[in-house]
């Protein structure tokens, strides 16, 4: 292929996609493409199904971190809680993600089209959708969401560098922190983003001219602005009366949790690089040589910042598993859209890249995704037909059985993770013993738990709790329940009597 067809390649895409609204449609059906395999599935990833119950408990009137706990924001809540009031479907926070995961791509395309053309930006913004379910995104994980506020916040810094480098400064930049600061509500680690972008501001105002006595005035009313959101939250805990619980689920817990338990740490963001490089290759050529067409006003020094920043906030918390890298696909794809568009090079490798990350990823399982729908409702309707009204309790398995069954335990720690994985023990404000046992002073009629875990992962006080409690009850029956991760074996008891 000529550099000339190269060209026409580009002038065609400039003429196909010049309207916003075709490059929206786009995008939302790249969205459709990348997710419609989860819809309607009731196990595609523990943490989002549980997002959703809390949702849905939260109409019942339970309240996030006291009466149902996990350390995620209270803005991912608050959305959560917003889906569960038009449907409780699945599939009601399955096409919220979708279209969330779709704007975000429109809006990395948007910031694309100041470091690249129309066909690199539009690339990037297509593997944002196609990446997201490699790294567990192709549901609705907090940085789905989260990323758009994210995006927005930078789109609108990023378009307002050439007036705040003639020192000029308006309500659009206060807006861009307030949308960072609602990103920090869903995860906290959002804020090195954002205080990259405040930083952006008033180092272009420097530039500017703008003295240091007004630099200091702007940049604490942009720090206002951008913690606003999460006061407003701790502000209605406090009315509340209950900050303690709002306060030891984002900070405290995050500071006492064990990470890295199986000293593995390198290994995995090894595997993490590799499951990243079909971006992460572009994107350091983007900015180790000069790609970027004449006359765009994005320069690669702000662009490395701006994913140095995000790098950073994965490290603040340091589990280095799939979907806490989810924050980086958005920087890293907007990154990689000049090589995206390079030459003939950059749109060959970006087809092969979707292709490989297409066929590679779980976005095209289709036949899993039916199976794991029919397992989850084979296995309530086997549990219903022998215990109609059960007084359910998953130690181990699928979150989302006690929505289906409508059985729910005496215990704000109803994500079983928090249970049973040790780096997990006593890091709520709860005691994990002393909740497992209300929980089977409850006398639990049917308990869930895994087939086969591994027990140097176990808690060593709860498993035995449920161990003895499972001594008086029967097996039902084994089943295979498929997740993201894949096919996993649970026992289901019942006829517990004690």
């Amino acid at each position: 292929m000529s550099t000339s067809e190269q060209f026409d390649l580009a002038a065609l895409v400039e003429r196909a996609f010049a309207a916003r609204r075709v490059q929206l449609a786009w995008f939302l059906a790249v969205a459709l493409l990348t997710r419609a395999s989860t819809f309607g599935d009731p196990n595609y990833h523990n943490d989002e199904l549980l997002f959703f119950l809390a949702g849905q408990r939260m109409h019942d009137g339970l309240l996030p971190y006291v009466d149902i706990w996990d350390r995620k924001g209270p803005g991912l809540f608050l959305v959560y809680y917003l889906i569960a009031g038009l449907s409780r479907s699945v599939l009601a926070y399955q096409l919220a993600a979708c279209l969330f995961a779709a704007l975000t791509a429109f809006a990395a395309n948007l910031i694309a089209e100041r470091v690249a053309g129309r066909l690199g930006a539009l690339l990037a913004g297509t593997l944002y959708l196609i990446m997201l379910p490699l790294f567990a995104g192709g549901g609705g994980q907090a940085p789905v969401f989260y990323n758009l506020f994210v995006a927005l916040a930078a789109l609108t810094v990023f378009a307002r560098l050439p007036q705040l480098r003639a020192g000029r400064i308006g309500a659009a930049e206060f807006a861009a922190m307030a949308s960072a600061g609602f990103a920090i509500t869903f995860k906290q680690t959002a804020a090195c983003e954002g205080a990259f972008l405040g930083c952006v501001v008033l180092w272009q105002l420097h530039r500017g001219g703008v003295t240091a006595a007004r630099l200091l005035r702007l940049g604490a009313g942009l720090a206002v602005a951008g913690a606003a959101p999460m006061l407003a939250f701790a502000a209605g805990y406090a009315l509340l009366g209950h900050f303690g619980e709002f306060w030891h689920a984002l900070v405290t817990s995050n500071l006492t949790k064990t990470y890295d338990p199986g000293n593995d740490a390198a290994r995995r963001i090894g595997a993490l690089a590799i499951v990243a490089s079909p971006l992460l290759l572009p994107a350091a050529a983007a900015l180790l040589f000069p790609l970027r067409r004449e006359g765009r006003s994005l320069s690669r020094p702000l662009l490395a910042g701006w994913l140095a920043s995000a790098v950073a906030g994965v490290a603040l918390i340091p589990n280095f598993i799939d979907h806490y890298m989810l924050p980086l696909v958005l920087p890293l794809a907007v990154t990689a859209a000049p090589a995206l568009e390079w030459r003939k090079l950059g749109p060959a490798y970006a087809l092969f890249a979707a292709i490989f990350a297409l066929a590679a990823g779980p976005s095209l399982k289709f036949a899993e995704r039916r199976a794991s729908r029919e397992a989850m409702a084979a296995i309530v309707a086997e549990i219903s037909a022998r215990d109609p009204q059960p007084r359910l309790f998953v130690y181990q398995g699928p979150t989302y059985l006690y929505a289906l069954l409508r059985s729910y335990p005496p215990t704000p720690l109803i994500f079983p993770v928090h249970l049973f994985h040790r780096p997990e023990r006593n890091t709520s404000h709860l005691a994990t013993a002393g909740e497992v046992r209300k929980v089977l002073a409850w006398r639990p009629t049917v308990v869930v738990q895994s087939h086969a875990f591994p027990r140097r992962q176990l808690n060593p006080e709860t498993a035995a709790l449920v161990e003895a409690y499972l001594g008086h009850c029967r097996l039902w029956f084994t089943r295979t329940v498929i997740d993201y991760y894949g096919p996993q074996q649970i026992d289901i008891y019942g006829d517990c009597r004690t």
